[in-house]
């Protein structure tokens, strides 16, 4: 599939959250009114919500991963959480220890209100060092909706790696646009090079919403 213009079919949240300068007092803000009405904003077509919990779920049942033991056991991170769209597929996998960390603290006290994760930390930034309580704690950390135009940069690569226990998984989408017009590939290049996580296998142009597809990455932790 291409990538279609954004907006042709997207909600106007969707479209002008994408024109966000990655300011995190802009995307703050910009969450903060958001929140309340998120959810029916972008739950339509969005395929990468179902996507990216069966690619986890793949990986984390393969007999190449290094932690493989019961769903029920395994501690996930749902990083860039926001009001939670992520955990119901989850839990229908039976994944019961899922965290979640977010920026906003609205769309955190959304997330809350599904009662399916463990724990929830607003106010993460991974722009910046993870806090240490965090650190090493996770078999695996999935970023859906994150790594797009307007909020992180690539280099936050590194601080979703430290949340991750070495041979963990990690699996991030990016938007066509956003890997197009940064240097993500050389930051997941990077990460590689410098030991901090090797990708596994990379997923392109695959389903996400119905204003554009996907990339898809799998990474395990060193």
């Amino acid at each position: 599939m291409n990538d279609k213009p954004v907006g042709e079919t997207a909600h106007v949240n969707i479209h002008d959250a994408l024109k966000l300068d990655g300011t995190t007092e802009k995307i703050i803000d910009y969450y903060k009114n958001w929140a309340a009405t998120y959810d029916e904003d972008v739950v339509d077509n969005y395929y990468g919500v179902g996507l990216i919990a069966e690619l986890l779920h793949n990986q984390l049942q393969s007999r190449d991963f290094k932690h493989l033991q019961e769903t029920g056991t395994l501690k996930i991170v749902d990083v860039g959480c926001g009001t939670g769209l992520l955990a119901k597929p989850l839990h229908a996998l039976n994944y019961r220890l899922l965290d979640g960390i977010d920026l906003s603290e609205e769309m955190i006290g959304k997330a809350r209100e599904t009662g399916l994760y463990k724990d929830l930390y607003a106010g993460i930034n991974i722009h910046e060092p993870i806090p240490a309580h965090l650190k090493n704690s996770y078999h695996a950390a999935v970023c859906l909706g994150v790594f797009t135009p307007g909020h992180v940069q690539p280099e936050s690569l590194y601080q979703i790696a430290d949340l991750i226990i070495p041979g963990g998984i990690m699996l991030i989408s990016t938007r066509i646009p956003y890997y197009n017009q940064t240097s993500f590939q050389a930051i997941s290049d990077k990460i590689d090079n410098d030991g901090i996580a090797t990708l596994q296998q990379s997923i392109r142009d695959a389903p996400y919403r119905d204003d554009g597809d996907a990339h898809y990455w799998i990474y395990e932790v060193q």
